[in-house]
């Protein structure tokens, strides 16, 4: 029964949220940034930190590393990889660590906003998404 109502609220979330709602931003976004950091507050910093460094006050007593979510661009070849970071965040890409697809860390936060004062989840998604490219660390030379 549980996982059938998972099934339909991932279904719901498909529809809601269109492939086009998911397509990379061409710029960083300020204002969504600033909004995703309240989400990221709420439900990354205990794992990845408040830098997003990968230490934050649950980091060493997981089984995985978490890693340094400010070298995502260094780690892309330059470029932020703004799908692929969508896709670790609404579970369509799998992440050790961020548990199944069925439940993820975040559990429903993000399929139902809760928690995350957005009115969608493509939104919240969004925001945190421009939240991450805001605090990648600048490219070494």
């Amino acid at each position: 029964m549980r996982s059938e109502r998972l099934a339909v609220c991932f279904a719901a979330l498909g529809a809601v949220c269109a492939p086009t709602a998911w397509a990379a931003d061409a710029a960083l976004d300020a204002a969504a940034a600033k909004k995703g950091q309240v989400t990221y507050a709420r439900f990354c910093v205990s794992c990845h930190g408040p830098a997003g460094k990968g230490d934050g006050s649950l980091a060493g007593d997981l089984r995985h590393p978490v890693p340094d979510l400010t070298s995502l661009s260094a780690r892309g070849g330059g470029a932020y990889p703004y799908d692929r970071v969508v896709g670790i965040i609404t579970g369509g890409e799998s992440v050790r660590g961020h548990g199944t697809a069925d439940m993820p860390a975040w559990g429903d936060a993000f399929r139902r906003t809760r928690g995350t004062d957005e009115k969608t989840p493509a939104a919240a998604v969004r925001n945190v998404t421009h939240y991450l490219w805001s605090i990648q660390a600048p490219a070494s030379k």
